[in-house]
């Protein structure tokens, strides 16, 4: 009891601002996986839990960021805890300045092209001059890291160029034309025969939104991105791809969100594999949600085709 008083009274103490300053925010969830393999294969099942934290500390224009992600495995050889975006963010004038690891966003240039990997210790300064929008970035740790960013908004479309040091320079337009919103990306590498263009398309009827993505390549592995703007159906990385392009349909039914998508990627080969995706998800009681996903791939490369049946309870905090 006597402790209890006495924690009472130092937090009585502290000021109030001290303790706002501190957020927690997070998710988890379970996942339950059967796979019907075709042919002789056997068929597996599989259960998977994992929880994610995100912890924020500001004092006044600085945030420290950290995030935990913590996953149930009967792996020896794997990592229950890991650390994932480390980060420290401050203002100096109107420079912005950022210094940690983190993973680059999807949305930002080559984010649907290349695996925007977790950087170490990366550094990376932004500002804004009359409406142009400057931003430059480099990682101690890797050689060849610099880049600098340009981005402006022209005519209300988002217009941005990346500049890699001695790698590529990505030219990325996106917006809304007649009512549909697009982003186009031309990645133009410095290597021979390495180059690519994506461009994703969405249109939003007011009951049903339908979107599509092409992406095309020189030749294989130029991309590395393997959870793209569809999941990881949409896996550029995997394999030797060259063309992918999928479609997805999505609304609201009786209370559920209900999405089909179909996609196909193709091999510098010219060997197709192809993809159908059907989701359902729906909020229950108490915040959590539930989704139901059937998967049915058509891999030319392996010895058996998928059909995949998963089930997800989440909530996030």
């Amino acid at each position: 009891m006597k402790k209890q008083l006495l924690i009472a009274a130092v937090a009585a103490t502290m000021g109030t601002a001290a303790i706002a300053d501190i957020s927690i925010t997070g998710n988890g969830k379970y996942v339950y996986t059967y796979t019907d393999n075709s042919e002789d294969t056997q068929n597996t099942n599989a259960g998977s839990t994992e929880i994610n934290f995100a912890i924020d500390g500001k004092h006044g224009d600085t945030t420290v960021h950290v995030e935990q992600e913590y996953v149930a495995t009967n792996d020896a050889g794997n990592d229950n805890l890991d650390v994932e975006d480390m980060w420290v963010a401050t203002k100096v004038g109107d420079v912005s300045l950022k210094f940690g690891n983190w993973d680059g966003s999807k949305s930002a240039n080559t984010g649907e092209i290349l695996d925007n990997s977790r950087s170490t210790n990366k550094v990376s300064m932004s500002t804004s001059i009359n409406g142009i929008g400057l931003a430059y970035a480099t990682s101690p740790d890797a050689r060849d890291s610099d880049s600098f960013v340009i981005s402006a908004t022209l005519a209300g479309q988002k217009v941005s160029v990346k500049e890699q040091s001695d790698t590529y320079t990505d030219f990325n337009i996106s917006g809304n034309l007649a009512g549909v919103d697009y982003r186009f990306d031309s990645y133009d590498a410095d290597a021979a025969n390495s180059s690519a263009t994506f461009t994703t398309l969405s249109y939003d009827t007011g009951s049903v939104v339908v979107s599509a993505v092409v992406a095309d390549a020189d030749a294989g592995g130029v991309f590395t991105e393997d959870d793209g703007v569809f999941g990881t159906e949409m896996d550029l990385a995997e394999g030797d791809v060259k063309k992918a392009s999928a479609v997805k349909v999505a609304s609201t039914l009786s209370g559920n969100a209900v999405s089909a998508q179909f996609g196909s990627r193709t091999e510098v080969s010219g060997e197709e594999n192809d993809f159908t995706k059907i989701v359902v998800s729906r909020t229950l009681a108490g915040g959590m949600n539930a989704i139901a996903t059937y998967i049915q791939t058509d891999d030319v490369d392996a010895t058996t085709d998928r059909d995949i049946l998963k089930a997800e309870l989440n909530v996030s905090f």
